[in-house]
């Protein structure tokens, strides 16, 4: 799964556009902050290929990807 494909299947699996109010990013996790929690489907965000993790902290949904790959993945779902 190219960085593009996982950053369309992210941004579906959190709600679409619409459900996301910001998204940052650190040095490991894509920080997102939704408007409609209940829109998340975390299993299988989980499930996809090269994510390692999710959980919220602090109001945002954080999904682990690591080092680099966050910073392209980010570079994708901004362009969305």
């Amino acid at each position: 799964m190219t960085e593009q494909e996982l950053a369309v299947k992210i941004v579906e699996l959190t709600g679409g556009t619409e459900n996301i109010s910001t998204v940052r990013h650190c040095a490991t996790r894509l920080r997102i902050v939704v408007t409609d929690t209940e829109k998340l489907q975390t299993r299988e965000i989980e499930n996809l290929d090269r994510v390692k993790g999710s959980f919220f902290n602090s109001g945002q949904y954080q999904i682990i990807l690591g080092t680099g790959l966050v910073n392209r993945v980010y570079d994708e779902v901004i362009k969305i």
